[in-house]
């Protein structure tokens, strides 16, 4: 595993929660019937911060779903993952299926250092500079969110009225 890389500590009283670690990985199991699927994500990302899917690790990071497996098999990336053991009887009365696939959770930190680490790599293969790279993200702190951007302008000409903050 990878000794500087920015990994989520899990607490030691969250492990009866999340699960031990499987072997040579850093992806935790727990299980349990449907309806504590909800409360064990609200643990874990109130312990742990934000989290996202294996699918969602591409708004950080420009990688596939299984380049996000792969790296978790490595053991180079910490996941959550909640295995539905058993389901209840929905709101018309019809029982649903056991979900097959667990609820998988990545900390989305670790998703973002996985970003900088890609980019860091692809400068210095010289594939990319470091202006062209930041000159394609977009500004979302700067002028688009101000309330006399371009946007909020045009805007203001189409419905005819100030749009309110």
């Amino acid at each position: 595993m990878e000794k500087d890389f920015p990994f989520v500590e899990v607490p030691e009283e969250l492990l009866p929660i999340v699960g031990e670690p499987d072997p040579g990985t850093r992806i935790h199991r727990a299980s349990g019937p449907e309806e504590a699927a909800g409360p064990w994500h609200e643990v874990v990302t109130a312990v742990l911060g934000a989290c996202l899917s294996p699918g969602g690790a591409g708004m950080y990071a420009p990688v596939t779903r299984a380049a996000v497996h792969r790296r978790l098999k490595e053991g180079k990336l910490t996941a959550f993952c909640f295995h539905v053991t058993s389901t209840r009887v929905g709101l018309f009365g019809k029982a649903r299926e056991v979900r097959s696939s667990p609820y998988i959770y990545i900390p989305s930190s670790e998703v973002k250092a996985w970003g900088a680490e890609l980019e860091e790599r692809i400068i210095r293969l010289g594939r990319i500079t470091r202006e062209e790279l930041e000159g394609r993200r977009p500004d979302w702190q700067g002028e688009f969110w101000q309330w006399h951007s371009k946007w909020r302008q045009e805007q203001f000409k189409k419905v005819g009225k100030r749009i309110e903050k």
